[in-house]
């Protein structure tokens, strides 16, 4: 029993998959950096992050990988299977974390209007990126790889990198990319964190708390190209995905050391 337990903690089982997994982390990243001598140019810059990191890196190339390789969306947590167990956990981890911000950083001189509004809902969008690729897909595929810990910090850490070019707080954010890896694996699911946790974390700190987050430029228009594009993606992959049969593994959100 302790020998299976450490086999699912640590492995070495590297594959094509892992790769594939490293170089799209790898392409996340070198786009993150062209946004840093872009930043004078502000819709190339919008370009680099919203079409290519977002849209096409950060959500068709693993939503597309899953699919093409035979797998299914609920061996990478993306499944509203238990939602009445995953959205009220997310509801609570997102209520505590709101009041520790509200007690040790409340917020000040934040006028809630309709920018305002958009922002948020731009960072809705990106954070659909974010749990898809981070959480879902390289956690789950490094995990397959190397075990749960390391699929976890390596998460966690192409999470932190990947904000190299619009905020640069690498080790805040290694332990934020930690806890959501860690919250998403308890249970294989992404109703876990988002909405309401990553949501939390990801709106106070981009408006409230980092003093050095880039401003969301053009949040109204990004906000609503997002959000089609976003949905229209999703849409399409589940119509070729819900033919396919279920995975046979039954899923739980109670077993973190199950090996999917």
């Amino acid at each position: 029993m302790i020998r299976d337990t450490l086999s699912k903690l640590f492995r070495w089982r590297p594959s094509t998959e892992t790769l594939y997994a490293a170089v799209v982390g790898l392409v996340v990243l070198g786009l993150s950096a062209a946004m840093i001598p872009a930043r004078e140019m502000p819709w190339a810059n919008i370009l680099l992050r919203d079409a290519g990191m977002i849209l096409l890196a950060g959500i068709f190339l693993p939503l597309f990988h899953i699919l093409r390789s035979g797998g299914h969306f609920d061996e990478f947590g993306l499944t509203l299977k238990r939602w009445y167990i995953g959205l009220p956990i997310s509801l609570i981890l997102g209520s505590l974390l709101l009041d520790r911000f509200l007690s040790e950083n409340p917020p000040q001189g934040i006028q809630f209007d309709f920018i305002t509004f958009t922002e948020i809902i731009y960072i809705f969008m990106a954070g659909v990126f974010e749990v898809v690729f981070f959480y879902s897909f390289l956690r789950t595929l490094f995990e397959r790889a190397f075990g749960i810990i390391p699929g976890i910090l390596l998460a966690a850490l192409f999470y932190s990198f990947h904000h190299l070019g619009f905020q640069p707080e690498f080790g805040k954010l290694f332990f934020v990319g930690l806890m959501y890896a860690i919250v998403f694996r308890i249970g294989n699911s992404a109703l876990l964190i988002y909405p309401f946790f990553w949501g939390v974390g990801a709106c106070y700190d981009v408006l409230v708390q980092s003093e050095v987050v880039s401003p969301i430029l053009y949040s109204g228009i990004r906000s609503l190209y997002l959000t089609i594009s976003i949905f229209a993606m999703i849409l399409w992959f589940w119509k070729y995905a819900k033919a396919k049969p279920p995975p046979s593994l039954t899923q739980s959100i109670v077993h973190p050391l199950s090996p999917r």
